[in-house]
């Protein structure tokens, strides 16, 4: 787990230099345990690496230059089977004992579908010195980020972070219009755009090539699409999923340095740490946590699962009142717009766990791979709803409209769920629907949904085509991005065993009478876990964390969110009113995540684009409030 950043000019373009040590310094907390260079001679390639040690703690330094002393690999992340593809090109001249080292016989085999036979999770850049020639790869899941950016005199820039372009002097920050649009639409900037115009995320299983001559390719390489090959039987289905999840967690505890597990009450983690215990001949370490006034504490079951597994447990307790003390810094951080109030609970989470491991693993993706969500069945008041005939509906939607604008939109997106499900997926998500934005004073074009354009795309049974949905938008934009952020901002590497890409197949492949059967959301994962977990967990509904924004809102934040949003700066945007504002901050309950997302944005653009901080802001909200 590292920072990777890098400038690739074409043979006959403008030559430039980006700071490289600025650079670094954007992205040290990435790999705060050593950083390196790579020039070539003609300066065409400019590239650096900020290390986080995890396996090969002394030869694993990067960029590595390949056998024939004219190729460059820099990559962040992990190749998790990378021990396999050793034994497999055991005359390989190796200079490492590392991971990333092990792409390059496959590269000189395979060309470019070397990725077809990785494991892991990976942001790379491979540079081919006597073509002139570099590819940028991202992982399958989208795990580990990559952004990039044209230059202006020909070829590109690209960093693990956003922030780290701009510290290269190559480019300024620009605000997109449309993306915020966006961003108020979904709660993230869905691939390949970002906040920032001209700025490019680098979409999960893509690979990005620009040759000597500047031409840039992009290609998809994989997607998240059912297997072929699941077997017939339930029980056999239901073993052949563990079995993958077992393999996959053996070779995510591949590590130099402690490893940890993070340990919910939940199934997911609990799952992986059953797996890891198998696997373990020493106790396993695992992590929970309790915050202070939350609503929920899932303490006492995780505690369960620890006994039952005589794993090395400790638990935390953590206060979650910090957050106009670290927004600022969290923004920072993030710099990838997320509206997702989690991000504080989860550096908190991270902060503690750096101190006493360098990696972690937790149950990311069980949700997405085995339905969790509710958002994925239709709520029994909306099946009564359209029992109505739709010409009555009409009527009381357009009468209703006139008191609740809202509660008339809220009705009428109920045929969705059996009319165009990715679309319903985002309107039990999206904290703006026309509605709300017209009731804040925005009124930016609205566009079209990445939920309801990728369920388009998806040829299958619906509720499989919802869970695809979300793996391409919510999965990747919101929880993998904030695990990114939020670990990486404590110098933690996190992994995620559920998204090891064959189990992402195979669990896809499963027929929804299966996977939910009598409409019990993760009703295959119960049972998959039922020769793992105490009962009370697999019969505990999902509650997950619930950030307390609300509360948040009432102890202070409210009112300094107010202050922020309606400073002439913030309103000449014209994404809001100071109406709009007022209206939103009178009612937390209700407006509260909306008033945090809009504060989110507003300090997005005051940080890293008006504003010119080279390391993370040492200042409370009160400074932007001014």
């Amino acid at each position: 787990m590292c920072g990777i950043a890098g400038v690739f000019l074409p043979r006959h373009g403008t030559r430039v230099d980006a700071n490289l040590e600025k650079m670094l310094a954007a992205q040290r907390h990435r790999g705060p345990d050593g950083d390196s260079r790579y020039v070539s001679d003609d300066r065409g390639y400019q590239v650096c690496f900020s290390r986080l040690a995890i396996i090969d703690i002394d030869t694993g330094e990067q960029p590595i230059v390949g056998a024939d002393d004219a190729s460059v690999l820099t990559g962040n992340g992990e190749i998790y089977n990378y021990r396999e593809i050793r034994r497999a090109f055991p005359d390989y001249p190796y200079r490492t004992r590392g991971d990333m080292e092990s792409i390059f016989p496959l590269v000189g085999t395979y060309g470019k579908k070397f990725i077809d036979h990785l494991n892991g999770m990976f942001a790379i850049a491979l540079y081919e010195g006597k073509s002139h020639r570099l590819t940028l790869a991202r992982d399958r899941l989208g795990i580990k980020p990559l952004y990039w950016a044209e230059l202006a005199g020909g070829g590109i820039i690209f960093a693990s972070e956003i922030k780290t372009l701009f510290a290269s002097g190559l480019m300024r920050p620009q605000v997109d219009e449309g993306a915020v649009s966006s961003y108020l639409a979904h709660g993230y900037v869905p691939a390949p755009n970002t906040l920032f115009r001209g700025v490019h995320k680098l979409a999960a299983g893509h690979r990005l090539e620009i040759d000597a001559a500047g031409k840039i390719s992009i290609e998809q390489y994989w997607d998240a699409r059912p297997a072929a090959d699941l077997p017939n039987e339930a029980e056999d289905i239901e073993a052949y999923l563990v079995d993958l999840l077992r393999e996959s967690v053996d070779l995510q505890l591949r590590s130099d340095v402690p490893l940890g597990i993070l340990l919910s009450g939940g199934i997911d983690s609990g799952l992986i740490v059953a797996l890891a215990a198998e696997r373990s001949s020493q106790p396993v370490n695992t992590y929970t946590v309790s915050f202070e006034g939350a609503s929920v504490d899932e303490a006492p079951l995780a505690a369960l699962v620890a006994e039952q597994y005589g794993t090395n447990h400790t638990k935390f307790d953590l206060p979650a009142d910090r957050i106009m003390d670290c927004l600022p810094k969290l923004v920072w951080h993030s710099d990838d717009l997320v509206n997702d109030a989690a991000l504080l609970p989860n550096y908190l989470i991270e902060e503690v766990l750096g101190e006493h491991v360098k990696v972690a693993l937790n149950g990311t993706g069980g949700d997405e791979l085995f339905a969790g969500y509710g958002r994925y069945f239709q709520l029994p008041i909306e099946r009564r709803y359209l029992g109505a005939p739709r010409p009555i509906r009409s009527m009381i939607e357009a009468a209703v409209g006139t008191v609740s604008p809202m509660r008339a939109w809220q009705l009428a997106r109920a045929e969705k769920f059996d009319g165009n499900r990715g679309q319903y997926l985002h309107d039990h998500s999206t904290y703006f629907p026309a509605p709300i934005r017209r009731f804040m004073g925005n009124s930016q074009e609205r566009l079209s949904s990445a939920q309801g354009k990728f369920f388009a795309n998806f040829a299958g049974p619906a509720e499989t085509g919802a869970l695809y949905a979300d793996i391409k938008t919510y999965l990747v934009e919101d929880l993998l991005t904030l695990l990114d952020r939020t670990s990486m901002a404590a110098s933690v590497e996190g992994r995620v065993p559920f998204l090891d890409h064959r189990l992402v197949e195979a669990a896809l492949a499963v027929s929804p009478t299966m996977r939910t059967q009598g409409g019990r959301p993760k009703a295959l994962a119960r049972r998959m876990a039922g020769k793992f977990l105490p009962d009370v967990i697999l019969n505990a509904p999902k509650q997950g964390f619930a950030s307390p924004v609300p509360a948040w809102i009432r102890a202070g934040l409210g009112d300094m969110a107010h202050r922020i949003l309606t400073r002439p700066e913030a309103l000449a945007r014209g994404w809001w009113s100071a109406q709009g504002i007022k209206r939103l901050a009178s009612d937390p309950e209700r407006h509260g995540f909306r008033l945090y997302s809009l504060l989110v944005l507003e300090l997005t653009v005051r940080i890293h684009v008006e504003g010119s901080f080279d390391s993370p802001p040492t200042e409370g909200l009160e400074a932007f409030a001014t």
